[in-house]
């Protein structure tokens, strides 16, 4: 719409689109841009399954005074998902991969002193 206003043109705008009602963008937005905050460049995974589908996962992660907030959009032939990682759910992850890291290498230690017992070696500790 154009209206005359003392000899100069102008032109008022309608508002077509408001702010998002999305709880993942709104989030998003929110803690990006944050004083003494940090953010991830977004960063794109491919994984192929043994049938040949592939999906793709773009990871971001933000760091605030709070902790840690990983976004997750996971995208394949059928859909598009989106999960937002809080900190408390990524520290449970770290827990569970280094548990995981431990029981591994406890095994394997368990492994190689048996090994070394059927042959005769003496652990390092009893060398003298």
């Amino acid at each position: 719409m154009e209206l005359q206003d003392e000899g100069s043109m102008r032109r008022e705008h309608k508002v077509t689109a408001g702010r998002t009602k999305d709880e993942f963008d709104k989030m998003l937005d929110s803690l990006i841009g944050l004083p003494n905050g940090a953010h991830t460049k977004l960063t794109a995974v491919q994984y192929r399954d043994f049938y040949g589908h592939t999906t793709i996962y773009n990871i971001q992660s933000v760091k605030t005074e709070e902790g840690v907030t990983t976004f997750v959009w996971q995208a394949d032939a059928e859909e598009t998902v989106r999960y937002i990682l809080p900190t408390k759910v990524l520290a449970s992850i770290d827990r569970q991969r280094a548990s995981l890291t431990k029981q591994v290498r406890s095994r394997h230690g368990k492994r190689i002193a048996e090994e070394r017992k059927a042959q005769g070696l003496q652990p390092g500790f009893l060398k003298k």
